[in-house]
């Protein structure tokens, strides 16, 4: 098995925020899940979701295996966002609805970045973090309050989904 180096994790970070579950497979493929199962999880659900919407043939058979184990690993990790993850990577694999929350293109790394330093708001139409000097007095603004996170790039991630979840509000990749 392949470990994580600086252009894998750099092409799955990629994947993910852009929401493309093929090259996030790609990204995946001979390489542990355990030390990126928050940015494994999102591109799994694409990857499910994109194999239901697809006109041509299906090529991604370890889709599924994949997702289900990434599913029991998020499950037995049991860290800040992974219980919201596993339900969302549950839905997509058809084994119960998704938890209703709201979907906003969040960036999750920016929404961590956020929550170690606070003073920052949440845009609830675009996804975007800002500082709070620069919001407007409309009531479309988030206050993302300090908060102790988890060391790694992945727990982070995760805690940053769990903070959203708990807002009501669900990741979804950010389009132009």
């Amino acid at each position: 098995m392949t470990e994580w180096d600086g252009e894998s994790l750099a092409r799955l970070r990629a994947a993910a925020h852009r929401g493309d579950g093929r090259a996030g497979l790609g990204a995946l493929r001979g390489r542990p899940l355990a030390p990126v199962l928050q940015y494994a999880g999102d591109v799994l659900v694409f990857a499910l979701a994109t194999r239901k919407t697809d006109t041509e043939p299906h090529t991604e058979p370890d889709v599924e295996p994949l997702a289900r184990a990434c599913l029991d690993a998020l499950n037995s990790r049991g860290l800040p966002g992974d219980a919201e993850l596993a339900a969302d990577l549950a839905a997509a694999l058809g084994g119960r609805p998704a938890p209703p929350l709201v979907p906003l293109p969040a960036d999750l790394g920016a929404v961590a970045a956020a929550l170690d330093d606070g003073g920052s708001l949440l845009d609830l139409e675009r996804g975007d973090v800002v500082p709070a000097e620069e919001a407007d007095d409309s009531d479309r603004w988030l206050p993302i309050p300090p908060l102790p996170l988890p060391e790694g790039e992945d727990a982070r991630r995760g805690a940053a989904r769990g903070w959203l979840a708990a807002q009501g509000y669900r990741p979804v990749p950010r389009t132009l």
